[in-house]
């Protein structure tokens, strides 16, 4: 597993990045997504717009 840094924009346009262990970016941008949408993120915004994973 590698540590991977994901930059998300919610629906309230908070720019956001999580550091998150994943084996690949595509699970470490769903995982950053799931995050978020469960309220473990600390941001207001529980909606995902876009997201990608920076390394």
């Amino acid at each position: 597993m590698e540590l991977y840094d994901v930059q998300m924009t919610t629906d309230l346009g908070e720019i956001i990045v999580l550091q998150v262990y994943a084996c690949c970016k595509s699970e470490a941008e769903l995982t950053a997504i799931s995050m978020v949408e469960n309220g473990q993120a600390n941001v207001a915004g529980t909606v995902v717009i876009s997201c990608f994973a920076l390394n």
